[in-house]
Parts: C-alpha cells; structure tokens; sequence
C-alpha cells in the first residue's frame, strides 16, 4: 500500500499520511524541496537530493515509513522520514540517512513544529509493528525534540557524538588562534602548495559526477594504510555518493573542491550548504599530496575561503572529534539520538545498552580516564583497525 492517511485528532486542518513506497518518495521532490526551504532548523542532510540519493541505494534493507503531514489546503507543512529495520525479529525504526549523514531530523515549515510532532505521535501508531524508535545524530536544535515532549511513553535521549564547529574569519585572523608551531607548519604548507603550482577548482555542474567518482578515489587512497569503514569501499557507496554530490550540486546545496597539479587532481573534498550552513563532508588525498602536504589544513583553508566568501560566519567540520578538528574549533555541537518505545520490556534492554554504551565513550575521552583505559582504548583500536586494513587489503587483492 502506497499511504496510510489519517485526519488528526483535534487537528481539523492537518492530515498525515505515511507512504511506504519509492515512486510517491521521489514525486515529493518539488514540495520536498519547498519545504526544506522553508523548514529554518535543516541542514543539507535533510534535503530530498541527498535523502533520496541515500534511499535509492541504501533503502533495499529496509521499509519506508515516510510520514508527510498536510493543512486543510494540501500544503506540505511536515515530513518525518523514518524506515523501519527488522533484524531477526527485532524492528525499530530509523531516520532515513542513518550511517552517512551527520545531522538527522524532520523538517517542518516555520510556525507548524507542535501541529507537527503530534501528527508524528499519532502516525507512528499507524506505521506498523516496531520495538523501539532510535532517532540518531538530532542536534541541540534539531525540530525533532518537539517529537519528545509529546510522546508520553518510554523515552531516553543519549549522546551520541560531536561535531566541531569553527569561527569564520580571515585566514591571518583564524591562524592566530593556533599554536605557533601549527601557524607555522600551516604557513609552510600554503606556501609549498602554491609554489608547486597548485591550483584551486570547484567543480561545475558538468563535472561534478567526474569530480565526485575522483573524490571518492582519493578518500580511498587517502586512507587505504589507515582504518577504513568497509562500507566506503563498497561500489553502493561510491555510486550514492555520486548521486547526492550531483543532485546536491544542481540545487546549490554542494559543490566538490579539487587541488589540480598539472592535469591531476591530488586533493579533493565535498562541501554542503544550506541557510547559513557550511560543511566539509568529504575529504581525499593521493599518498603523493599526505606525504608533500598538510593536506587536511589545505582543506580547511579551502572551505573557511569558499565561506567567507559567501558571508557564513561558521564552519561545521562536521561529526567526529579528532585533534586536527579540535585545533581549528572555536566551540562542539553535541549530537544526542532520542530512544522512544512502545512496551518497556523490549525498550528497555535496547535503551540500557546505548546508554551505557555511550556513557563509556564519553569516559574514555574525557580527562578523568585513568591512563591505564585510555592505553586499553588506544591498543584496542588500534588491532581493530589493523584487522580492517587486513579484510580492506584481501578485498582490493
């Protein structure tokens, strides 16, 4: 069945109605992207070019249970995009997105956020059978949260993960936040890149499929000594990251930046916009630039350009807290995934899980670790990602 609608209860002029197939997904793109436009809280992991890129190659694991809520004149006011998983038995539901995108939430037009998580607390009664609902990666301002306060179940919100976020300024004035040793070895790389002739380029519309496939490339070289989810080694990823660079770049919502040296490109990394957003998603390199340059600095010194010159006042480097993040980040923004269920006894073990699970990531970074489990963290690592270089090296063989 196509969509399951549903008038809302004391909400005369609003309907919802949740669509479980892939045609009536795509058809929303205009009023999808109407919606994101006027949607104030989205960033560009909500857009229907990138979620759907996700969907059409992704979504075969999973039933959708996309919820779109209406007023009394057809306007699309809400969605909610959500899929269901069942594993073994065990069904929850997910954002749509989940594993590749680093902010996930719903959109809804400015002014209808109540109307529209108490449409989604109805409608999730009505999207089939499901243990627990793990909305992840929801910022602190994430339009979702309205989805917590309504429903009136088991419910718990656990942090998940941090993205760090940097000050635009100009380039001199970010480099005197820095160290004087990086200000230095940053300077030196500059200078080293454009005296070997270097050249900047942001890939046209025409080129960004090219583009995205040499990104793509270049993240795989770029990483191919170092731990690798298996998953980016995948044909699925390359042709979903293909399609969303595309479509994101027709809509001006991304565009992929290129170093060329001479006919080659030797450093790539895509970057999303949205209102007032500006995000370096995607990084890659050739073992010739790693070894020549500082190349994630050129990156960041390459994104904090291309914002400034387009007036935005942050840089979001987006999910994970690694040191050379940390160095340029002026402030974190701490992403949390909601756990809501509908009986305790299968919400429960799941939300005891993530929680404790969560607590221990926290504690092993945090200052308070003994260096004896910090050591054990580290050697621990540092064997899985050898394990994953192993399976990476007898996959490319």
């Amino acid at each position: 069945m196509g969509s399951q609608s549903a008038k809302l209860l004391g909400m005369p002029k609003a309907e919802f109605a949740v669509v479980e197939n892939t045609r009536t997904f795509a058809a929303l793109e205009r009023e999808w992207d109407d919606l994101y436009r006027n949607s104030p809280l989205a960033t560009p992991f909500q857009a229907w070019a990138w979620m759907y890129s996700w969907w059409q190659y992704y979504g075969e694991s999973y039933e959708l249970r996309l919820i779109t809520v209406r007023n009394d004149k057809g306007l699309l006011v809400g969605l909610v995009p959500l899929m269901l998983e069942r594993k073994m038995g065990f069904a929850r539901l997910l954002w749509i997105g989940t594993g590749l995108s680093d902010y996930l939430d719903m959109l809804v037009r400015e002014g209808w956020e109540k109307d529209v998580a108490r449409a989604a607390v109805r409608a999730l009664a009505r999207v089939g059978s499901w243990y627990v609902a793990d909305l992840q990666l929801m910022g602190p301002d994430a339009a979702a949260w309205c989805i917590q306060r309504e429903w009136d179940g088991n419910q718990v919100r656990v942090w998940q993960d941090s993205c760090p976020v940097m000050e635009i300024r100009p380039w001199d004035e970010l480099l005197t936040s820095l160290s004087r040793n990086h200000r230095s070895s940053i300077r030196r790389a500059v200078r080293r890149a454009a005296a070997d002739g270097l050249h900047r380029k942001v890939a046209d519309a025409l080129d960004t499929k090219q583009a995205a496939r040499r990104l793509v490339a270049l993240h795989r070289e770029a990483w191919q000594e170092r731990s690798i989810g298996p998953e980016h080694l995948t044909k699925r990823y390359e042709d979903c990251m293909i399609a969303a660079a595309d479509r994101m770049a027709s809509q001006g919502l991304g565009s992929i930046s290129e170093f060329w040296q001479g006919e080659e490109a030797i450093i790539s990394h895509l970057i999303l916009f949205g209102r007032g957003f500006c995000g370096t998603y995607l990084q890659g390199a050739s073992q010739r630039a790693i070894q020549r340059y500082q190349w994630s600095s050129l990156c960041i010194w390459d994104a904090v350009e291309i914002a400034y010159s387009k007036g935005l006042s942050c840089l979001d480097l987006l999910r994970g807290d690694e040191p050379y993040k940390l160095r340029w980040s002026s402030s974190v923004i701490r992403t949390h995934r909601l756990i809501m269920g509908q009986r305790r006894a299968t919400w429960m073990p799941y939300a005891a899980y993530h929680a404790l699970r969560s607590r221990a990531k926290r504690y092993t970074r945090s200052d308070a670790a003994p260096k004896w489990l910090k050591t054990t963290t580290i050697r621990y690592r540092a064997l899985r990602n050898a394990g994953r270089r192993w399976v990476n090296k007898g996959r490319r063989h």
